[in-house]
């Protein structure tokens, strides 16, 4: 592979991130057999390795938590590779943290994984789902969860690898807005429910990224599947443009990761 002309065609992604795939890319024409990615990636690597294959003598196929996760690991192979033989090096687990007097949230379990002093990229989605934690991590620290995780502040919970068959999917709030344009500074004011002034701060601060990239261009024309993350605000899918209403403004549906 020309690594150097590999890595250029992804725009905004950690160097470091796309080395340790090339390397693990090279290493799959080495053997021609199965190799796993170290780390999780986010849908601008591994969906464009799907629709826009670079290498078509290789299949890159990914895992997630569930259908909808956005980090996955993704599976080097040869482009006649038997998929029945993968075996990902990934563990499911979930975190019973089902408490009467406290309800955990998403940030309460990311945080206190976190806090073990792992990497975000080996890691991939987690979901809360009626005060339990489900999530999936590369299988050699996997023990390290089960050792050291045994309360969140003061509620104690305990966690236990799960099945892949009771994993729950990602739940969205669904938001129509009203916006005067597509332009990036406009649908980032109708999600932060802020004024176009304090959403072009938000912008040119660096604290709004678009589909993972940090993006300062205020004028931007956005589209439906794109992804809106506003730091201590949110992330938002762009689900749809519903049309214009009879002033001429545009109805947008936005899906609100809980």
């Amino acid at each position: 592979m020309d690594r150097k002309k590999f890595m250029n065609s992804f725009i905004g992604i950690d160097e470091f991130l796309l080395a340790s795939l090339c390397d693990d890319i090279e290493l799959c024409e080495e053997i021609e057999y199965a190799v796993y990615t170290k780390y999780f990636y986010s849908p601008q690597i591994w969906n464009k390795l799907i629709k826009e294959n670079p290498l078509p003598y290789l299949k890159f196929i990914p895992l997630g938590l569930n259908d909808s996760s956005e980090r996955k690991i993704i599976a080097i192979v040869p482009a006649d590779f038997d998929e029945s033989f993968l075996s990902f090096p990934v563990k499911e687990f979930k975190v019973l943290g089902n408490n009467k007097f406290k309800e955990l949230g998403h940030k309460d379990f990311l945080g206190t994984i976190m806090s073990l002093g792992i990497r975000r990229e080996f890691l991939g989605d987690i979901v809360v789902k009626d005060g339990n934690c489900y999530g999936i991590i590369t299988e050699n620290l996997f023990n390290l969860l089960t050792e050291n995780i045994t309360a969140i502040g003061r509620i104690p919970v305990k966690v236990v690898e799960a099945e892949r068959s009771e994993i729950p999917e990602n739940e969205f709030e669904e938001i129509v807005e009203t916006v005067s344009s597509l332009r990036f500074d406009s649908v980032v004011s109708a999600v932060s429910n802020g004024s176009r002034n304090s959403a072009v701060e938000l912008i040119e601060e660096g604290l709004v990224s678009l589909n993972y990239n940090v993006e300062r261009d205020k004028s931007k024309s956005l589209k439906a599947g794109d992804i809106i993350s506003i730091r201590k605000k949110g992330k938002f899918i762009l689900a749809d443009i519903l049309g214009e209403n009879k002033k001429g403004k545009i109805r947008i549906l936005l899906k609100k990761f809980i």
